[in-house]
């Protein structure tokens, strides 16, 4: 298993703000591996994936 990232909150704070200047609605995500995503409000994305979908139709 590879080393699990950490923040700091500066870190954070920056990668929302500049999300939000973006676009309002963004989406931010930050993963175990490292990375910070900007991802388009939910209404937007097409792509899911199976469990995605599962937890959709069971939730």
């Amino acid at each position: 298993m590879g080393k699990r990232s950490t923040f700091t909150e500066a870190q954070v704070k920056r990668a929302l703000k500049a999300a939000r200047q973006i676009d309002p609605q963004a989406v931010l995500e930050l993963t175990l591996d490292g990375r910070i995503r900007i991802l388009p409000p939910q209404g937007e994305t097409s792509a899911s994936s199976e469990v995605d979908e599962w937890f959709e139709s069971n939730g």
